[in-house]
């Protein structure tokens, strides 16, 4: 949605996602561009860091993780058709987890964004989403 190549910010004057309070843990972390591979439709894209060039976070709709997560983020934000990020970590078993309880909440018109705290929702920082293949197990 917001740029068209991987490793290549969209044709805007200012490709940035600005976060003005950060990310949590990380507040000065308030720039990004989302990177997305047209060619391939994957559900990750990368939200890429323009203040600390080795931070990469693998991005996906949480939708696809629990089909009724959006809905209910949506009504806790002020922002109309916001579009709704979580982070994802793949661990050092190979499980894939998702944060669904510090989704990325994106005005897609103001280009701006924030980082929300669903404490008290019953949603984790490590959803199990699946078990990737790990390179040293398939050689």
């Amino acid at each position: 949605m917001f740029s068209t190549q991987p490793g290549q910010p969209a044709l805007d004057s200012d490709p940035a996602i600005i976060f003005p309070d950060g990310l949590v843990g990380c507040p000065d972390w308030k720039r990004f561009v989302l990177l997305v591979d047209d060619e391939e439709e994957l559900p990750v894209a990368i939200l890429r860091s323009l203040d600390n060039p080795h931070v990469e976070l693998l991005i996906t709709d949480p939708a696809l993780v629990d089909p009724t997560y959006a809905s209910q983020i949506v009504k806790t934000v002020d922002t109309q058709d916001p579009v709704v990020y979580c982070t994802l970590t793949v661990g050092d078993d190979g499980w894939i987890s998702a944060n669904l309880m510090g989704p990325l909440v994106i005005d897609p018109l103001s280009r701006q964004g924030r980082q929300i705290v669903l404490a008290d929702s019953g949603y984790s920082t490590r959803h199990p989403v699946a078990q990737a293949a790990l390179a040293h197990e398939a050689a």
